[in-house]
This record gives structure tokens, sequence and C-alpha cells, in this order.
């Protein structure tokens, strides 16, 4: 499953470990989940509800040297987690900036992000191309209390029309600071990065995201050129989160509380499980502990 193997970018890849950041780091979360002391009778327990997903309507995206290329969501990216939800008993209702169309992005179907399931591919192709037309995402801010999460998928379209929504910026302070779960995959935690300075309500938090090696990789080897926005592990460390990566290509996940992000379009499966048991614990009366004198409490 790993993209770089074979290529000449591994020629280089010692001398550029060094700036990467932190390889296979599994420190704690900054977030313990508490449940209440006496654990919810089964008719309080919410049943599987409806999930917020974000996609980017970015078509194209203007390069550091002029060129434009064809841009959106990462497909895989997308159509996985979307099974996931739905196969654990949660509705996904689609948004986008001003209830446009979902780009996505034309690499995202190339069979070599599909090798575990390859049959896979055709399917998504076939969801897409029937998708209804999806919610503004202003829309959806004016009534995010409908729903039990957020997730964003990834792909380069997120640097283009999501990474500066203040609509989307409005709807992680609310979801975080509810303690509802908030998934990010592979760019689309960037957007942490981008959160108002003292707003954010997973400040300090442990997080993953694509990889400066894996941001160099793209941009060579596919791209063609740089992207006029990247380092997002480096912005991530300056904004005040504790960010880490593995080894490029592999999958990597990071789950601190109620916030779950990925690394790559090879992160799927682990990023499904952890996000689906961030879900459940919400479900069952889980929520976010802080410090406070010593002691542990739930925040909500």
């Amino acid at each position: 499953m790993n993209v770089f193997r074979g290529s000449r970018a591994g020629l280089v890849l010692v001398t550029l470990m060094s700036v990467v950041g932190c390889w296979g780091c599994a420190s704690s979360p900054t977030r313990s989940v508490v449940f209440p002391a006496e654990p919810l009778a089964p008719a309080e327990v919410r049943a599987p509800g409806a999930v917020l997903m974000v996609l980017s309507a970015a078509s194209e995206q203007k390069l550091a040297d002029g060129s434009v290329r064809q841009t959106g969501v990462f497909l895989n990216e997308f159509y996985e987690p979307y099974q996931a939800l739905v196969e654990g008993g949660y509705q996904v209702v689609l948004a986008t900036p001003g209830g446009r169309v979902p780009s996505f992005d034309p690499e995202g179907m190339n069979p070599k992000y599909w090798k575990e399931h390859p049959e896979a591919l055709d399917a998504a192709k076939a969801m897409v191309s029937r998708l209804e037309a999806p919610v503004s995402i202003s829309d959806v801010r004016a009534r995010a209390e409908e729903f039990q999460a957020l997730l964003v998928p990834g792909g380069q379209g997120v640097m283009v029309d999501l990474l500066h929504d203040a609509d989307l910026h409005g709807l992680l302070v609310d979801f975080g600071a509810t303690g509802r779960p908030v998934g990010l995959v592979c760019h689309a935690p960037a957007l942490l990065s981008r959160l108002p300075p003292g707003a954010s309500p997973f400040a300090g938090r442990r997080v993953t995201s694509v990889s400066g090696f894996e941001e160099w990789y793209i941009e060579t080897f596919v791209m063609g050129a740089r992207a006029e926005v990247r380092g997002i592990g480096d912005q991530l460390d300056d904004a005040g989160y504790l960010h880490e990566t593995a080894f490029p290509g592999r999958s990597r996940a990071v789950r601190d509380c109620n916030l779950v992000t990925s690394q790559n379009p090879f992160s799927g499966t682990d990023f499904n499980s952890s996000f689906l048991a961030a879900l459940g614990d919400w479900r069952n009366g889980g929520r976010c502990a802080q410090e406070s004198g010593g002691e542990q409490k739930a925040t909500r």
C-alpha cells in the first residue's frame, strides 16, 4: 500500500525525514473521554442520527508557478467514511460552499488508492455521478444542532474553497465546543490552523495530516508544481497543535477525544474505526474531560 515503493522518491527519503517532524509518534491523547457516573439506560442512549459531511466544490487549483490543475475532493476519502457511516446506521447530509455540486480530483480515480477494495472504485464513481444537490454550508450552520458529528474529507480542493470559509470555521467551533465528534481527513486538518485565535476548542490537541514529504511527493510526481498553500504540519505546529505523522504512504489516524484526524488516502480503515468509536462514545454520554484544579471535569 505504499505509493512510494519502487520510486526514485525513496532515494531522497532519508534526507527529507529530518524535516518532516514526528514519525510514528504514539503519545497519549490530551483529552480523555468521561462517561456519566451511572451508565445511561438503553432508552437514554442516542440512536445513530445525522452526520454532516462538508465537501469542496472547487474544480480548479492554481499552483505556485501560475499553472492550473483540476482538483476537488479525494474520492476514497469521501466514499469510505460515507459508506462506513451509512452501514453504521447514520444518515449523511452533504454540504458545500453555496450548495454547489462537489468536485472530485481525477488523481483519486487511480486504482493504486483502491488496492484493499478494488471493486469499490467503480461503486464510488457510480455513486458520485448520481449525488443529489448538497445544501449550502451557511444553511446548515443555522441548524447545526441537528447533527451528531461533522466530517470533512480531504483533497487539494479543501485548500481552495474551504480553508477560509467562515461558516465552516463556525461549525468547527460549535461542534468542538459542544463535544460532538469532528473528523478531518488528510488536507482537512489544515482548517484547524485557520480558526480565529483563541477560539479553537481543539487547542493543544494531538493531530495528524498529510506530511511534508507526502506534499513534496504529490507536487513533484502528480501535480508538477508546488501548491500555493502547503506546509500543513508546520502550520498546525505554529497554531499550537501537537502534529505528528507516520511513514509516508502508511495508514495513520489520531483520535484525541472527539477530534479524529488522518494522514493520507491509505488511512481510511483506521480513521473510520476511530471516528465511529468517537460517535459511539458521544451517543452513550461520553464527553471530553479537561484538567481543572487537579481534577478532570467533563465538558459539554
